[in-house]
C-alpha cells in the first residue's frame, strides 16, 4: 500500500508522516460520549495490555453517566477493577509532565501517593522528554495490539458531552460544578494501523510493549454515524518536525485518512 500512497501524492513515509498503514475497520467517534462508551466496551474485552498516552488524565473522569440505579463509572475505579479481575492484564499510562501553572486544573499526581491509588499492574508515568516549551499532546489508547483509539479527546474531566451540546445539560458536571459544552472526536482503527499506534505508544516513554494476541477484533462492535473499512492512513510520530510535515500534506478526501492526535 505504500506504493499506492506515494502515487496519490498524499502520504510519503518519512516526509509528511511516520509510516503508512492499513486499517481493515475504522470508525469516527464524535464527542466523548461515543468515545468513552467505545473505550469501556473495548477495555472490558482486554486480555493482555492497555496502553494510554495523553495530555491529561483524571481518575475521577465519568466514563458513563448515572444509570437507572444512580450508578456511575469512574475511570480510576474502572481500571483498578479491570486488573483485579484479569490477572494477565497490564495497564501502562503515560501523561504529560505538566508545569505547575496547570496544577490547579489537574489531579494530584498518583506517583506521589496522592489521590487515586493504582493497583500493582497499573504503571503510571509522566513524560518530561519533550523540548522546552513543548508538551506531550498525543491522545492514544491501544488495547491488546488489536484496536486503537487516536484523536483529540483525553481520558480526563470536562470532556464528556453528547453531539447535542445542550447548553444546560445537567450531566455535564465535574465534582458538582457545571462546565461548558465540549466538542472533539476520536478514531478507532484495527489491524496494522493499531499495531503501529501501539509501537508509537511504547516508544514514547519507554513503555514496555506487550506481545500481540490474536484476538477477535473489538472494532466490529463499535457503532457510529460514520464508518469505513479497508482504508490506509499516514501515522504521525511524536517529533519536532511533525508540524512542518503536516504543513506539506495536501488536504484531500476519499479513501485516505491521517491517524494523528492533536
Amino acid at each position: 500500500m505504500s506504493e499506492n500512497a506515494v502515487s496519490t501524492g498524499l502520504f510519503d513515509a518519512g516526509r509528511n508522516c511516520w509510516r503508512i498503514e492499513r486499517a481493515e475497520r475504522a470508525a469516527f467517534l464524535i464527542d466523548a460520549d461515543a468515545y468513552f462508551k467505545a473505550f469501556v466496551a473495548a477495555a472490558r474485552k482486554a486480555h493482555r495490555s492497555i496502553l494510554i498516552t495523553g495530555w491529561d488524565f483524571h481518575s475521577r473522569t465519568r466514563l458513563l453517566c448515572a444509570d437507572e440505579r444512580g450508578r456511575e463509572l469512574e475511570l480510576g475505579r474502572f481500571l483498578n477493577d479491570l486488573v483485579r479481575r484479569k490477572r494477565g492484564l497490564q495497564i501502562h499510562i503515560l501523561i504529560w509532565d505538566y508545569p505547575m501553572i496547570f496544577g490547579l486544573d489537574r489531579e494530584w499526581a498518583p506517583t506521589y501517593g496522592f489521590g487515586w491509588k493504582p493497583r500493582r499492574r497499573i504503571q503510571f508515568r509522566y513524560d518530561n522528554t519533550h523540548p522546552v516549551g513543548a508538551s506531550h499532546h498525543q491522545k492514544i489508547v491501544v488495547i491488546d495490539d488489536a484496536l486503537a483509539f487516536c484523536g483529540g479527546i483525553d481520558l480526563t474531566c470536562k470532556r464528556w458531552d453528547t453531539c447535542d451540546h445542550a447548553p444546560n445539560d445537567a450531566r455535564r458536571v465535574v465534582l458538582g460544578a457545571p462546565y461548558p459544552p465540549f466538542h472533539d472526536l476520536m478514531m478507532a482503527v484495527d489491524s496494522d494501523a493499531a499495531k503501529s499506534l501501539e509501537i508509537s505508544c511504547a516508544s514514547a516513554g519507554g513503555v514496555r510493549r506487550a506481545k500481540r494476541l490474536h484476538l477477535p477484533m473489538c472494532a466490529a462492535r463499535i457503532r457510529g454515524p460514520i464508518h469505513c473499512s479497508r482504508r490506509c492512513g499516514g501515522i504521525c510520530a511524536s517529533r519536532c518536525r511533525a508540524a512542518r510535515r503536516r504543513a506539506r500534506t495536501p488536504r484531500r478526501s476519499g479513501r485516505w485518512r491521517r491517524f494523528t492526535s492533536i
